[in-house]
């Protein structure tokens, strides 16, 4: 605890000003008029390399180099004579002196504080060496950066600006250096924001602000925008400096606002054309029927062979239709959240679509039932089955999937041991009709892009695993569990 000069009866430093000097963020110095020191606390101890014992009864000006020391002085004094007390003096840049001789950057306020005995001068002693630090070593970096960059203090001052943000906000360097942070912001966020800063400081660490909330930053001529803020402690700084990187999201919500419109067309587009193209096809498809009827059996082999490969091009021409219609409009609905038992889907897959003769397929489940939106993972679950069947190369095969937990999804693995798929290829098989092979069973290729949509949409991943050389092929489907309570 802070051990005080006495100074007489009157004066109790030890119960008026001990406890609030030894936790302050920065050195403290309390002088007689004459510089002499009275008071000081650890801070100030570590800044300057002194022990306490050796720092009271000493002259202040000691604490500078000699050349500044007349200067100190005439300053001290200067505050003294001309500052009412209560007045904290602009604080002012100077150089300080460690015990090894070392000299570092110091900012210095002065104030007078009347006592019963007399004036004392209190002396606030900030070092900024990481300030200086920052000021010759970012520059560059600053000027460049294709953001805003917006230096704050713990008290939520800002010291330094780049270009960028001054042409963000309108404001020149001058203006905003000095002012809180808050000016930036709509009135309405401001007090929110306060408290948000209170507790980012108290245990600062690199993160973004309002993280999935949609944050507006204010411009000077009163108009708002869209930003975007993240907030990254300087290393090796000890006064707590932050630096805020803004990113204007304007021209980023406009592209945003124009995709959302062109998908909202594009599946307007698919559904009507979906319907359009529908139509005349059932048309084709009576007509081959008639056909059929008409002719009672009497037609040759090759009509009876053309008639069917007309109506098996229909079919499929109906189903790539649909799964173009399921494509444009996968991950537009979230779908309802349901508890999903993974055995229970996986036999209801099964029962709905059940292997052709000659396959076999093994279930092995890890996972707890979990929350998520049932009808996307069916749909993702059915098109790897029937992808592992349509393109095996062989009349019998085995399937084998596995549903484990992994972190905060559920993971799905579907095997086959069909031929494979190159590594030049893998990258190719989630894209629209792409096929790897021409077999006779009918797809739409579209159904594995189709899966990436869904798997992505809601927040999972999809990757395929196979070997060259190897048969077999294995694609892991990760789902992530609801954060809504599970069951």
């Amino acid at each position: 605890m802070v051990s005080p000069l006495q100074l007489g009866p009157q004066l109790d430093l030890e119960h008026l000003l001990s406890e609030v000097v030894e936790v302050a963020p920065y050195g403290v110095a309390l002088t007689m008029t004459d510089g002499r020191i009275v008071l000081t606390n650890a801070q100030l101890e570590r800044m300057f390399g002194y022990a306490r014992a050796a720092l009271l009864g000493r002259r202040i000006e000691e604490l500078v180099p000699e050349r500044h020391r007349s200067g100190h002085a005439m300053m001290r004094a200067a505050e003294c004579n001309d500052s009412p007390p209560g007045g904290m003096s602009p604080r002012r840049e100077l150089i300080g002196l460690r015990a090894d001789a070392s000299e570092f950057p110091i900012e210095i306020g002065i104030n007078t504080l009347a006592t019963p005995t007399g004036s004392l001068v209190i002396e606030a002693i900030v070092d900024i060496s990481a300030r200086k630090q920052l000021e010759r070593s970012f520059p560059r970096i600053l000027e460049t950066a294709p953001c805003g960059m917006i230096v704050i203090d713990a008290r939520g001052s800002i010291v330094l600006v780049n270009p960028q943000a001054e042409s963000m906000f309108g404001y020149t360097q001058r203006e905003l250096i000095g002012n809180a942070l808050e000016i930036l912001l709509p009135e309405r966020f401001r007090a929110g924001h306060d408290a948000h800063r209170q507790v980012f400081f108290a245990a600062p660490s690199i993160r973004r602000m309002g993280a999935g909330l949609d944050l507006t930053a204010l411009h000077k001529d009163g108009t708002e925008f869209p930003v975007e803020i993240g907030f990254n402690p300087l290393p090796g700084d000890e006064v707590g400096l932050v630096l805020a990187i803004v990113i204007d999201l304007t021209r980023h919500k406009s592209i945003e606002l124009g995709l959302n419109q062109m998908i909202t067309r594009l599946e307007e587009f698919a559904y009507a054309a979906s319907h359009d193209l529908k139509s005349p096809l059932r048309g084709i498809s009576d007509l081959v029927e008639w056909i059929t009827e008409d002719l009672d059996g009497k037609q040759t082999s090759a009509v009876s062979h053309n008639l069917q490969r007309v109506g098996d091009r229909v079919h499929r021409l109906e189903r790539v239709i649909d799964d173009l219609l399921a494509y444009a409009q996968a991950g537009a609905a979230e779908g309802k959240l349901v508890s999903i038992e993974p055995h229970a889907l996986i036999d209801g897959l099964l029962e709905i679509q059940p292997l052709p003769p000659g396959f076999t397929i093994a279930v092995r489940v890890d996972a707890r039932p979990f929350v998520a939106a049932k009808g996307p993972l069916e749909t993702v679950l059915r098109n790897l089955l029937s992808n592992a069947v349509e393109h095996h190369d062989l009349p019998t095969g085995r399937i084998d999937i596995h549903v484990e937990d992994v972190d905060g999804y559920c993971v799905f693995s579907v095997a086959d041991d069909g031929p494979g798929i190159p590594a030049a290829s893998q990258e190719r098989v989630f894209q629209m009709f792409q096929s790897l092979t021409a077999g006779k069973r009918v797809h739409s290729g579209i159904g594995l892009a189709l899966s990436k949509r869904l798997v992505e949409s809601h927040g999972g991943h999809i990757v395929v695993e196979s070997k060259d050389g190897v048969r077999g092929t294995t694609f892991r489907v990760r789902w992530p569990r609801s954060t809504e309570k599970e069951p």
